[in-house]
């Protein structure tokens, strides 16, 4: 008890980066009541500021371009995923076709042995001979046409379809988000969202550039519906912070 009441004693002395630390600390192990005590013995202060019309029109929109920006950003990096992934496609294969050959023939000999065996043969099955030219005269002729079938082009070019889907689909969703931010810019704010994005982080706006680049290369159309929604859903979020004001 005496430590909290010596603790009462200092909140007036505690700096504004004190203050904060140990408010963040006791919201952080539940103590509500510590952190109730901390805003309360506050000291306040009068201020003169800019218009909150101003003000808060550029915390709204920079908080809803963040939010767009994540939408759009975490897209463009799975594509960057795919695009490298899409990169070990020959090792791959390579990996691939070594793995696939190696268990057909382990298969293919223990069969073969097997049905040899079971027929009352001895030594070993045609085409496994010791002799590597004996083995190789009575080979198998299915072999080439099965190693063909199982190790060929086929597999790694449907998984290639499948990554083409993916990625046109990644830009699909990203140009849908970045268009309804587009559309609510023009609308609620009278700005060219480029103008918006670049004004508050340049990068922002080569990433867009980025994902028109890929649009136009995969030839990508957006959501029409989702566009709307994104559009709409902005909007409210914008007309709310500007009520606050």
């Amino acid at each position: 008890m005496s430590s909290k009441k010596g603790l009462g004693r200092l909140y007036d002395r505690l700096t504004p980066e004190e203050r904060f630390r140990l408010d963040v600390l006791a919201m952080a192990r539940g103590d509500e009541a510590e952190s109730e005590r901390l805003t309360a013995t506050c000291p306040r202060r009068d201020y003169t500021m800019n218009d909150w019309d101003f003000v808060g029109r550029w915390e709204a929109a920079r908080e809803l371009a963040l939010l767009t920006y994540v939408d759009v950003v975490r897209r463009l990096d799975k594509i960057k995923m795919i695009v490298a992934f899409r990169s070990l496609f020959p090792y791959l294969s390579t990996v691939w076709q070594d793995d696939v050959h190696e268990a057909y023939f382990d298969g293919h000999m223990a069969g073969s042995r097997h049905a040899w065996y079971r027929s009352g043969k001895e030594g070993e099955p045609p085409g496994w001979e010791a002799d590597e030219e004996e083995a190789e005269r009575n080979a198998d002729p299915t072999i080439d046409e099965d190693l063909k079938k199982w190790s060929g082009e086929g597999r790694y070019a449907r998984l290639a379809g499948k990554l083409d889907e993916m990625e046109r689909e990644l830009v699909r969703e990203a140009l849908t988000a970045w268009l309804g931010f587009a559309g609510f810019c023009a609308q609620e704010m009278g700005l060219e969202a480029n103008d918006l994005v670049v004004a508050l982080a340049r990068p922002f706006g080569e990433r867009v550039r980025e994902l028109e680049e890929l649009s136009a290369r995969h030839d990508v159309e957006p959501d029409v519906e989702g566009v709307e929604e994104y559009l709409v859903m902005m909007t409210e979020a914008w007309r709310r912070e500007l009520e606050r004001a």
